[in-house]
């Protein structure tokens, strides 16, 4: 009887989960591709092999990646995918440069390993506006952009679209906790 129970409560969990992250606002949002224009993904989101990555047990691999990388040169231009409030930081341990983008209480959109910022603390963006430019800085191995969703203090999957309606908060990079 313990075996249907804990089985019962893991279907129902999944299943709000699921109708939870379906929920997509009205607010207008561009597609994962024109976030960094010509950007080619090289690492996507879930569980990995990657040992530079966070631990996570219920992984194969032992790691999950709580974003999707997106490769291109130095200096290119990274453009919000949301409307929203924008914040920069620095995380030399993970990060790097980053921008948060704050789209309501419940959403977050984390920018990282910039080589330059654009926006400055509390800048309203809108979406398509360049708000870094792509770097290596913190914990990286190239040119990229670590692009991830935050919904309900849980990372995302920013290729399958992402839900704008949901409580969160910002978690992913100790520095931001």
């Amino acid at each position: 009887m313990g075996i249907v129970r804990v089985v019962a409560i893991g279907v129902a969990a999944a299943l709000v989960w699921t109708v939870a992250a379906s929920q997509v606002s009205s607010h207008e949002r561009l597609p994962l591709a024109a976030i960094v224009p010509g950007a080619v993904e090289t690492l996507p989101f879930g569980c990995t092999y990657f040992a530079l990555e966070p631990f996570d047990p219920l992984c194969p691999g032992l790691h999950i990646h709580t974003g999707v990388d997106l490769g291109a040169a130095e200096g290119t231009a990274a453009h919000a995918a949301s409307a929203g409030s924008a914040f920069a930081g620095f995380d030399a341990g993970r990060c790097g440069v980053y921008v948060v983008v704050v789209v309501d209480q419940q959403v977050r959109l984390l920018y990282c390993h910039l080589s330059r910022v654009h926006v400055a603390a509390g800048d309203s963006v809108t979406p398509g506006e360049v708000i870094g430019e792509v770097g290596s800085t913190g914990l990286a191995t190239g040119a990229h952009l670590h692009f991830e969703v935050q919904v309900n203090g849980r990372a995302v999957d920013p290729a399958r679209g992402f839900p704008l309606n949901r409580r969160g908060w910002l978690q992913g990079c100790a520095a931001l906790a």
